[in-house]
């Protein structure tokens, strides 16, 4: 009975493959061909880029670390191109959790998140400038990194760096960057936008930022706005007024232009207005980072009470922006001086990130607070 009907099973079949296959005659000239149901992504310069896939991108495309820290383990050992710029150690707070290996660890941040770098070998820095860890001033160079993404044992990624290379330009997607800075308060804020919307502000005194996302024709339009100033100094500088310097991706080049507030034209003052808003919208936006909860520990608060010391301020100038307990690997606390022998046993203690009068300080401490160093390379 089941062979039977299994025969009948399979003479439908060969029938079935047997049928003519109808053809479609050819479109006439004067109808036009029904629309694809799937649009075809558009060639402009306002399409958004693609969401980010578990796939990474093809070797050599350079990725966002928005895009790595979305997916670590997609990304884990892989190699990968990013372009950021150096933080040092993370001196605008743009990265979460400590570095992965050593206080030597440096950060990288682009307009999409941040994360730690630490470099294969002396040969992986390539023609790399001096680029301090504890100076702002290094925050501005923009880097394009070769190496292979790691997970540290926190499970944050890290770029175990093969290649580094200074250079000049944008990072990865971005449209246009904007640094305003003077007035009586003396800023020094930044807002870079991306082509699919996406805007970074960073306030880098107070070290706070916020992303958030607009409509992409938006950035196109700003950035179009600008191309008639750029290679140009737009106005004169006053006294406490603002200096917005402006930097756009046109076609494959980056080019600059530098407005001084102050009687500008109604056309320059038309195009500075969506940027205008934007910091005006970051600066409603801007959230604050949580101070860490609860009481800090007696270690961490021997290292504001050195520093307070050292620097001849208040301890109460001084502001605590992380901390974390550390196994050291000998009683160096992790900051041998040359020259120096040390007990090679495992020191407990704490790592501090320390900032006062604008700048960074690494204090390393042992469990007891009795012992405190400030780190430098």
């Amino acid at each position: 009975m089941r062979f039977g009907a299994l025969l009948m099973v399979m003479a439908l079949l060969s029938l079935s493959a047997c049928a003519p296959v109808p053809v479609m005659p050819p479109a006439s000239p004067s109808v036009a061909p029904p629309a694809s149901p799937t649009p075809v992504p558009s060639a402009s310069p306002s399409a958004a880029p693609p969401t980010p896939s578990p796939t990474p991108p093809p070797a050599g495309e350079a990725v966002t670390i928005g895009e790595i820290l979305a997916n670590p383990k997609a990304y884990a050992g892989r190699e990968v191109t990013v372009v950021a710029y150096f933080r040092g150690w993370d001196l605008l707070g743009e990265v979460e959790g400590g570095p992965p290996r050593t206080m030597s660890d440096v950060a990288v941040a682009d307009a999409t998140g941040g994360i730690y770098i630490v470099f294969a070998g002396p040969e992986a820095r390539g023609d790399l400038p001096p680029l301090p860890p504890q100076d702002r001033k290094s925050t501005e160079t923009l880097l394009r990194l070769r190496g292979t993404v790691q997970i540290a044992p926190s499970g944050r990624p890290y770029l175990l760096v093969t290649k580094g290379e200074a250079m000049k330009g944008l990072p990865a997607r971005v449209l246009l960057r904007v640094r305003r800075t003077g007035g009586s308060a003396g800023v020094d804020q930044e807002l870079m936008a991306l082509s699919d919307g996406t805007l970074y502000f960073l306030d880098r005194r107070a070290r706070g930022h916020v992303r958030w996302k607009t409509e992409p024709g938006q950035v196109v339009r700003a950035a179009g706005g600008m191309r008639p100033f750029l290679d140009r100094e737009v106005g004169a500088q006053t006294p406490d007024g603002f200096a917005w310097t402006v930097a756009v991706q046109d076609g494959e080049q980056v080019k600059t232009a530098v407005f001084y507030e102050g009687k500008l034209s109604a056309e320059v003052g038309q195009a500075l207005a969506p940027v205008q808003g934007w910091f005006d919208e970051a600066t409603s936006r801007l959230a604050r980072p949580a101070a860490t909860p609860g009481p800090y520990p007696g270690p961490v608060m021997a290292a504001v009470r050195v520093l307070a010391d050292q620097l001849g301020i208040p301890a109460e100038q001084i502001a605590v922006a992380a901390w974390e307990p550390v196994d050291w690997p000998d009683a160096s606390l992790g900051c041998p001086e040359p020259g120096m022998a040390y007990a090679q046993v495992i020191t407990p203690g704490y790592q501090v990130l320390l900032e006062a009068r604008g700048e960074t300080y690494h204090a390393h401490t042992d469990r007891s607070g009795q012992r405190v160093v400030f780190c430098f390379p």
